[in-house]
């Protein structure tokens, strides 16, 4: 019994000793919000009003929290804000570690808190910016201005320096005083300058202005004497080469996509705490022996690829609704593309209108004949809807084949998959408006002018612009052909090499020919032309060979609508060919079946 008593007391006096542990850990936690209070206050003052009247839509907070816990807090600079979203430039200590090597942290979620006092979802665009640096994203807000790092001062001994925060819970600006430190050719390890002006951590990625406000540099907070910066003229060259490396990215927006999927899965696949033990990874081992998609097949018949729903559940996770996720289905929305059910590392869209074709390295003369005929190459793409929200209807190519000085209007050929509803289908798309896409990558308006379902032409006239080297359609037997087609994103001239085949086409069009140069969708309505630079024909797309409309029968339907006959009046009394084509659809490697199918357009 006394033993028992005893340990009773030993029991109470723990649990007691326990509560005054964490009422200690509590009172120090209370201290050093307390202190680090104290510091900010004895730092930072508030931004006076003409440099807080030029900065104030320029600079924001953020913070970074591992699930609900906070993990940095930081301000940034607006460098880019378009309608597609917002760019901000910020310290690297956000996203990273808080030893020296500041290894990048996957799954943090990130606020922002905007000029408006708006918290809004931010998401990494860039982690591996040089002088640590990363780049946040978010929705594009009208309100902000971007801060241009190109009109950036050289410091000089003796300038008086201020450092620029926004504070996360109140959204103030503040700024902290300082000067270059006294050896201006000092730098830190990571080739940063430095200077006296004490910030605390929430003003890393903070901008360093001098009294007149002009820019100088980014803050960075490190625990040292110093505060180091990096140099307005550095900031801007990273910019240029990372906006660079980003159209770049833009104009192989799809095939770029899968591995960005990717790796936002795996972060979130470490942040859920999905650990792949022996069933994953034997998962993984099926799942690898899988081939990869073969040539696409036209079967009427065959299924969509998809899996049953038993085996949806098994293998693939939902598509998963975040910032990241909402940019991309607001980007597959206007380009008229399907949004993503599943989620899955290796997942792409397939049939799609931003597949390039041909190769880069080509015989001299077919070189030289891309080359030449480049100038009358572009690419077009027909949207339909309110002018506040059109959608992307198609995408493909033409050629420029007249100009009329009279108007001043260049008329290019083109298929007229452009406008029809569908590959089968009498119908124009219903609120149309068609954007040209010229060999200079300037965007301008076009009008359709004629068109003949019958055999699938139309043309686009556009308005106030001079074609300098217009196409010349020839009526002449070949063998040897190049095929040429235009991307409308990139503006990227495509070509592919190939010969004249005597197959017949399965599209009902008894005049088409085949040839071996293989295109994507993109090159549809794009000229099939000899090694004299003449145009030959008009490309259509088919995975058995590309068939294509000779210049004999074009030009017949060319002399039709110059004589001015009401075209679209008469097609009802002409056979109707089929033009099918594959519709976009989404492969998710780990649940696809052995066989490939693919969806028409009926």
């Amino acid at each position: 019994m006394l033993r028992v008593k005893r340990r009773a007391r030993y029991l109470n006096g723990q649990q007691k000793n326990g509560k005054s542990l964490k009422k200690v850990s509590s009172i120090l936690t209370d201290c050093k919000d307390t202190a680090e209070s104290i510091e900010q206050k004895l730092c930072w003052t508030e931004l006076g009003q003409e440099l807080a009247t030029k900065f104030s839509a320029s600079i924001v907070s953020l913070a970074s929290y591992d699930g609900d816990k906070l993990h940095y807090k930081s301000t940034g600079i607006v460098v880019e804000n378009s309608l597609r979203n917002t760019s901000i430039l910020t310290s690297s200590a956000l996203v990273s570690t808080s030893d020296s090597g500041r290894r990048f942290i996957f799954g943090l979620k990130i606020k922002l808190r905007l000029p408006n006092n708006q918290v809004v979802d931010g998401w990494i665009q860039h982690s591996v910016l040089p002088f640590s640096m990363v780049m946040v994203v978010t929705t594009y807000s009208p309100d902000l201005r971007t801060v241009c790092f190109s009109n950036s001062v050289q410091v000089q001994r003796h300038t008086d320096l201020l450092a620029l925060k926004r504070c996360f819970q109140s959204g103030k600006l503040m700024q902290t005083h300082g000067v270059p430190s006294d050896d201006p050719s000092k730098i830190d390890s990571k080739g940063r300058m430095l200077s006296t002006c004490k910030i605390t951590m929430d003003g890393s990625g903070g901008p360093l202005v001098d009294p007149d406000g002009n820019i100088a540099g980014m803050n960075d907070y490190h625990d040292q004497e110093g505060t180091p910066y990096v140099q307005g003229n550095k900031i801007d060259e990273c910019l240029r080469v990372a906006r660079i490396s980003r159209e770049e990215m833009q104009r192989n927006y799809w095939q770029n996509l899968s591995s960005a999927l990717r790796r936002h899965l795996e972060g979130s696949s470490n942040q859920n705490g999905c650990s792949g033990g022996n069933e994953n990874n034997n998962q993984k081992q099926v799942l690898s022996s899988i081939p990869e998609p073969q040539a696409l097949e036209f079967n009427e018949d065959a299924p969509t690829p998809e899996l049953i729903d038993d085996e949806h559940k098994r293998v693939l996770a939902p598509w998963p609704s975040n910032g990241l996720t909402k940019m991309i289905n607001d980007q597959l929305k206007s380009d008229g593309y399907p949004l993503p059910v599943y989620a899955d590392g290796g997942m792409r869209l397939e049939a799609n209108f931003e597949e390039k074709f041909g190769t880069d390295i080509l015989s001299e003369p077919a070189r030289r004949i891309t080359l030449k005929m480049s100038r009358s190459v572009v690419a077009l793409a027909s949207f339909n809807g309110d002018l506040m929200l059109l959608a992307r209807h198609f995408a493909c190519t033409g050629v420029c084949i007249e100009f009329d000085g009279s108007t001043s209007t260049t008329r290019v050929l083109t298929s007229a998959s452009l406008v029809r509803t569908s590959g089968d289908e009498n119908e124009i798309v219903d609120n149309l408006e068609i954007k040209v896409c010229l060999p200079s990558e300037l965007c301008i308006i076009g009008k359709l002018e004629k068109y003949d379902f019958c055999y699938n032409v139309a043309v686009i006239s556009i308005p106030m612009f001079r074609s300098n080297r217009p196409a010349i359609l020839v009526d002449a037997p070949q063998t040897e052909v190049l095929a040429l087609g235009r991307v409308f994103k990139s503006g990227k001239i495509m070509a592919a090499e190939g010969s004249v085949t005597g197959e017949r086409c399965k599209f009902g069009c008894k005049e088409l020919k085949i040839s071996t140069c293989k295109i994507t969708k993109a090159g549809i309505g794009g000229p099939i032309v000899d090694f004299k630079g003449n145009v030959v024909g008009m490309n259509f797309y088919d995975t058995e060979g590309t068939p294509y409309l000779p210049s004999k029968i074009i030009m017949k339907v060319l002399r039709s609508f110059d004589a001015e006959r009401p075209v679209a009046a008469g097609i009802t009394k002409k056979p109707i060919s089929r033009w099918p084509l594959p519709k976009p659809y989404w492969y998710y490697p780990s649940g696809h079946r052995h066989r490939t199918v693919v969806r028409l357009n009926q």
